[in-house]
């Protein structure tokens, strides 16, 4: 475990020396994070009158449309702004310097196939809520395996539809089969970064703790606003790390060539293939 968390480390590092040489990168998940929060704001007001939550009794009809509705715009706006990151990132680890007008034009290019992809995740995301609200805890459990193995098999759509040119299903195949060509321990970079900041996000959770024993109110308000804009800043540094990390993996799975800014070693380990098991009586 301590070879693959330095690895994790070591990716983290090259990913933000590559954000740190191209700064117009972090634009991509604030810009998109904003437009999130305008949504919610959109359709907060009439999810609450429609959907019957308004009368103390949810609409389960009407509220699986809006949930469709939130989850499909919030998966465009996310799957539009880290199309952009990424056709970014590749050119930033080719030796350009991209603009993020660069990146937003690549993504106008693939909107079609965004929307696509967008319908597509919106669909599986209510079918997955649809399991574990209707499964209990076995729904809850398998609706839980299905989402991580989807994720796994999905990592690479953006990257092949904006470079390969396929279309969204097609995209998928290629995504899945990119996973399974390079399968072992080929996500532990991801869940590594994942894990680096959920530790970071555990530390804000220390100074709301110590605030709440004093019992103020405007010093519990001031340093919880604090660690939200703190949340907030590891979310969208998280977001910008991830899109940058997606294109070098995919760099390194389609082509075997490892981009500039990273360790030979250190990609190569986050898809170094499991060792096979052994039956009884060999060795």
């Amino acid at each position: 475990m301590g070879g693959r968390w330095s690895n994790s480390i070591e990716l983290l590092k090259s990913s933000w020396s590559v954000l740190r040489k191209n700064k117009s990168l972090v634009w991509f998940p604030i810009v998109s994070t904003i437009a999130t929060i305008i949504l919610i704001a959109a359709l907060a007001l009439p999810a609450y009158f429609f959907t019957g939550v308004r009368d103390g009794h949810a609409d389960k009809v009407m509220f699986y449309v809006f949930f469709f509705i939130f989850y499909f715009i919030a998966s465009f706006i996310v799957i539009f702004f880290n199309t952009g990151l990424i056709a970014c990132a590749k050119e930033a680890m080719h030796g350009g310097d991209p603009t993020f007008g660069y990146g937003m034009s690549v993504a106008a290019k693939n909107i079609g196939k965004i929307l696509g992809w967008a319908a597509i995740s919106a669909t599986v995301g209510v079918v997955l809520k649809m399991i574990r609200e209707r499964g209990g805890l076995l729904g809850a459990i398998v609706s839980s395996i299905i989402a991580i193995a989807w994720n796994l098999i999905t990592f690479f759509v953006i990257p092949v539809f904006v470079f390969e040119g396929l279309g969204v299903i097609a995209s998928i195949k290629e995504s899945a089969a990119l996973f399974k060509r390079t399968w072992g321990e080929n996500m532990i970079a991801r869940f590594g970064l994942g894990i680096v900041f959920f530790l970071l996000a555990l530390i804000g959770v220390v100074p709301i703790v110590l605030v709440a024993l004093t019992k103020s109110a405007a010093l519990i308000i001031l340093v919880s606003a604090v660690v939200l804009m703190y949340w907030a800043a590891l979310a969208i540094m998280s977001a910008s790390l991830t899109g940058i990390l997606s294109m070098a993996l995919y760099e390194y799975a389609s082509t075997g060539q490892v981009p500039a800014d990273y360790n030979p070693q250190t990609i190569a380990g986050a898809f170094a293939p499991k060792p096979a098991k052994k039956g009884f009586g060999k060795r």
